[in-house]
């Protein structure tokens, strides 16, 4: 199973915002939808959402705030903060309604005038380094 063919196919850095750049490990779908910016391959689902920067809130207490909402099941949590650029990512095994486990890695990354929350679901641990790789690429160029 391929690349959906009825979409843009991209690879490497891709300036998502005026902002924030991604890199991508490989081929990926690509569409922009409502609820944001899509990425996706077989075994691996990106979902990227950029915000601009709350009034008054330092990168220090946006990311005590995605620190404190994030769930009590949440794993791997690993917080940084370098270059003017604050991050956190954890991973997140949700059940849906039907059942099915769905395994997640919530990245947060805040820069000094936005922030970016990307959400990335995969299915095998090989997904989940390509999703890590994802979230620490993501560049804020302000």
């Amino acid at each position: 199973m391929g690349l959906n063919p009825n979409y843009a196919a991209v690879s490497g850095r891709q300036q998502v915002t005026g902002r924030w750049a991604i890199t991508l490990p490989g081929e990926f779908n690509r569409r922009e939808e409502e609820a944001g910016l899509c990425f996706w391959r077989p075994g691996l689902t990106i979902w990227l959402t950029a915000y601009g920067a709350e009034d008054g809130m330092t990168i220090e207490q946006r990311l005590a705030r995605d620190r404190g909402n994030a769930s009590p099941e949440a794993t791997d949590m690993v917080e940084s903060h370098e270059d003017g650029v604050g991050r956190l990512s954890y991973r997140l095994a949700e059940t849906r309604a039907d059942g099915v486990i769905v395994n997640g890695l919530y990245s947060y990354v805040h820069g000094e005038a936005g922030q970016v929350m990307v959400a990335a679901y995969f299915d095998s641990d090989t997904d989940l380094e390509a999703a890590r790789k994802v979230s620490a690429s993501i560049t804020y160029t302000g």
